[in-house]
């Protein structure tokens, strides 16, 4: 099975949050997907990304799965925000022609 890849954009504080997020957890299950991210973000710091200063990252949809997770372990006040965020980014690339894996994307990441 072919994991599709998704989008999301990210501020400093955002990512901060995901990064201590996934610090709680088991290192062996997560070490693979910080290391992705902290790429992702040197490589995109060095530019000027935009006014909002959101840095763009892509990941799988097992690892957004392993992100979001993360953040549901953390206290509801410091992460609520964020989810909110991923809530709309994921609901906006789900494709509207019936394709099973944008089903499954929706189902796994709205109204969480």
């Amino acid at each position: 099975m072919n994991d599709r890849i998704l989008s999301i954009a990210l501020n400093l504080e955002e990512g901060n949050l995901l990064l201590t997020a996934l610090a709680e957890c088991p290192f062996k299950t997560v070490f693979e997907l910080i290391g992705k991210l902290n790429q992702q973000a040197q490589l995109h710091c060095a530019e000027v990304v935009d006014r909002s200063g959101l840095i763009p990252f892509t990941l799988t949809e097992q690892e957004m799965a392993l992100a979001i997770g993360a953040l549901e372990k953390l206290p509801y006040e410091h992460v609520h925000q964020l989810l909110a965020n991923l809530n709309r980014q994921m609901k906006s690339q789900s494709r509207p022609d019936g394709d099973q894996s944008a089903q499954t994307a929706k189902k796994t990441y709205a109204d969480f």
